[in-house]
């Protein structure tokens, strides 16, 4: 049988040092000394030299220059070199595409925004554009990118490329990840736009504060992004969290016919048609509608408690399955928490002796492009550490399991 590892335990536990080490440097988030780090991990000051050598010798991380203030010789600091990989996170949205490269650290570098062609070929050419744009603008290529995360509004199936339920895309995204993993070089996974959003808030948002929550994502449709114990929860076929498939509470429909769904009555396009309907002044947008409500039109805040009710509806549906300790509100209507909050909570007393805490969403219209960059960060950072801290024989030949 082949050996596994091209060297004894000695050099393994050198390597597993080195990431020790490393982490402990990225999660200072500021230059540190030797010494510090000792002090930091359970390694003595030589252990953690020998493993400094070996970091920079790899390039992940780089010499920031002598530490001042203290008595006698300046120690060295170090730092992670944020420039030793790169992430691009992409958000496909109905109107919009947004994206944004961030470097190792997390940190995000540059972003861009352009509208979102009607066809899928177009679609295509101008999110690759906005990739290969991003990385030049780092001086690299696309396909020296660690990882690119595209977050879409469509369920992505176990394969990571088939789409469905996305009637909000070209041609309802059939082949579009397809192509899109067929052309661009670099890493790529697909997810659900929700999802990175309810990743963004975990990270970023009120999530951070517990481990299990719901996002209701409120904008042209519902999503709901569901983590518990910490992790977002997509199910066995990605469907998880697709609540405008749930049965409405508004009509009964007759045996054998289709009962209405919580999505007919919902979202931008059910407020729209509310609004023309109910002969509302202005261009009958959602943005409108809410601002008309502000400013106290009561056809306008009917609209808004109608929402509400809907929402209140969705929440008193998920509450029992997976006792969410926090609900949180969010996309372009969702996000609207001084109009909703207190409706919705009121409406969920009449449908469920179950009130768990609801707050908005402090994330704003970009939640979605910082869970995608946010992902494509995380794993760019974890296979550059884990390939930094490789016994060089692995780096250069496949394991041998046989």
């Amino acid at each position: 049988m082949a050996q596994r590892y091209p060297a004894g335990p000695q050099r393994l536990l050198r390597l597993l040092n080195g990431r020790a080490v490393l982490e402990a440097i990225h999660r200072a988030g500021h230059p540190i000394t030797t010494t510090d780090l000792a002090g930091r991990i359970d390694l003595s000051r030589p252990t953690v030299a020998a493993a400094v050598s070996l970091l920079l010798e790899r390039g992940v991380i780089s010499e920031v220059g002598p530490e001042t203030g203290r008595k006698g010789p300046a120690p060295t600091l170090y730092e992670v070199n944020a420039d030793c990989a790169f992430a691009i996170g992409v958000d496909i949205g109905h109107k919009k595409i947004r994206a944004a490269i961030a470097d190792v650290t997390g940190s995000v570098r540059a972003r861009a925004e352009q509208e979102s062609p009607s066809d899928r070929d177009a679609l295509i050419e101008r999110v690759l554009a906005m990739c290969e744009d991003l990385a030049g603008q780092m001086g690299i290529a696309l396909e020296a990118v660690g990882q690119v995360v595209m977050g879409v509004p469509a369920v992505v199936g176990p394969d990571g490329r088939a789409l469905s339920y996305a009637e909000g895309l070209p041609d309802s995204g059939r082949g579009l990840g397809t192509a899109l993993g067929r052309i661009v070089p670099a890493p790529l996974i697909l997810e659900n736009d929700v999802n990175l959003a309810a990743l963004a808030e975990r990270r970023q948002g009120h999530g951070t504060e517990v481990d299990d929550f719901v996002l209701v994502s409120l904008g042209v449709g519902l999503g709901l992004g569901m983590v518990v114990d910490g992790r977002v929860r997509r199910g066995a076929t990605g469907v998880a969290g697709e609540a405008g498939y749930l049965p409405g509470y508004r009509v009964i429909a007759p045996p054998g016919q289709r009962r209405d769904l919580v999505q007919d009555y919902i979202g931008a396009r059910y407020i729209s048609a509310e609004a023309r309907r109910l002969g509302l002044p202005g261009d009958g947008t959602p943005r409108t509608v809410f601002e008309l409500a502000r400013g106290g039109d009561p056809t306008a805040a009917g609209i808004v408690d109608d929402t509400a009710r809907s929402i209140a509806h969705v929440i008193a549906c998920v509450v029992p399955l997976i006792d969410p300790a926090l609900v949180v509100l969010g996309g372009a209507i969702g996000g609207n928490g001084d109009l909703l909050l207190a409706p919705v909570a009121r409406h969920l007393e009449d449908f469920s002796i179950f009130q768990p805490r609801i707050v908005a969403s402090d994330l704003g219209p970009g939640a979605e492009l910082i869970g995608a960059t946010t992902m494509a960060s995380d794993l760019a950072r974890e296979s550059t550490y884990a390939a930094a801290t490789a016994p060089s024989g692995l780096m250069e030949a496949p394991l041998s399991l046989s």
